[in-house]
């Protein structure tokens, strides 16, 4: 029982790098950015007033409460053109100060509101990427995203406890650990994944059907292992991403699967930022040797060396007096 409790002491209060929380927030802040740039040509299309769901027809269908463009626009009283290139300049605004980590809380706060404002008005072209990049952008509220790798972090200001650094990073962490359990539990409850015929149904719909994949019913135990490397992978998660042994093939393995997702089923935003959640979470967790490579090129590092330059330069004239 006490090993136990010491066991859980230290999980969520032994110190890990604060450089995590880091590259989450840039990690998920330059996702958000490329993923702006890339829908922008289409933009209107997607949120404006007139686009491919007009705005009456999309506030309409809305199940949530949460305010959309045309509520911006209401409020400040300008037009709906006006109003969608305010939200778009102070979201594109916020992330950027985001990256930078420049008034992080403040400016992750921006960023969480615009991009739900966006997600409400174009509610019916939303899907996992919207969900995912949208609890990432919560998270950076509510964590201190901004002690590390920031331009905040170099100014004068109250220290952040290890132990808070610790259970935010934990707080990540335990989110993908139930996630993926949940969805290896769920998935293995169907017949599908068992037979292999859940992945080459995916593929061979025509949205997801990139990639000719006709081979493969030549060789049915292709599939069959894909499924059940996935069911793998996201069933033991919370075991094989801890596991000394097997943490860095774990977390190789489930990027690989979800640029696999990108790659094949065309998916290439929600892959690559689902790939991306787990780097920021786990690379430090897994390669604690990349922390310390870093610390060897920093000017911090090459004091010791010309502290032992001085002591022989030093040596050397106390010899010649």
């Amino acid at each position: 029982m006490k090993n136990i409790i010491s066991n859980i002491n230290s999980y969520f209060f032994q110190p890990v790098p604060k450089q995590t929380l880091g590259i989450f927030r840039i990690l998920v802040s330059s996702f958000a950015i490329v993923q702006l740039v890339v829908l922008l040509p289409d933009w209107m299309w997607l949120y404006g007033p007139k686009g491919l769901v007009p705005w009456n027809i999309s506030d309409m269908l809305s199940t949530n409460a949460a305010p959309s463009i045309a509520n911006i626009a209401t409020a400040l009283t300008i037009d709906d053109i006006t109003a969608v290139y305010v939200v778009t300049i102070a979201y594109a605004i916020s992330l950027a100060s985001l990256l930078l980590g420049y008034k992080t809380r403040p400016m992750a706060i921006v960023a969480w509101l615009m991009h739900m404002v966006i997600n409400t008005t174009g509610n019916l072209t939303a899907y996992g990427v919207e969900t995912f990049a949208h609890i990432s952008l919560f998270y950076c509220v509510v964590l201190p995203v901004g002690s590390s790798l920031s331009l905040d972090s170099r100014k004068k200001s109250p220290r952040i406890p290890a132990y808070l650094i610790t259970l935010s990073v934990r707080v990540i962490q335990l989110h993908l650990c139930i996630m993926y359990l949940a969805c290896g539990i769920e998935k293995a409850m169907g017949a599908q994944w068992w037979s292999g015929e859940a992945i080459w149904m995916a593929m061979q719909q025509d949205q997801f059907h990139n990639i000719n994949i006709d081979w493969m019913a030549r060789y049915p135990f292709v599939p069959k292992i894909l499924c059940w490397g996935t069911l793998l992978l996201e069933t033991f998660y919370p075991i094989g991403i801890y596991h000394a042994k097997t943490k860095k093939f774990w977390l190789a393995g489930i990027v690989s699967m979800h640029l696999g997702i990108a790659l094949f089923l065309g998916l290439h935003l929600f892959g690559t930022l689902m790939a991306l959640i787990n780097i920021s979470a786990f690379s430090l967790h897994c390669f604690p040797a990349l922390l310390k490579a870093g610390r060897q090129n920093t000017p911090a590092s090459r004091a010791p060396r010309r502290t032992v330059l001085s002591k022989l330069l030093s040596g050397l004239a106390y010899q010649r007096a």
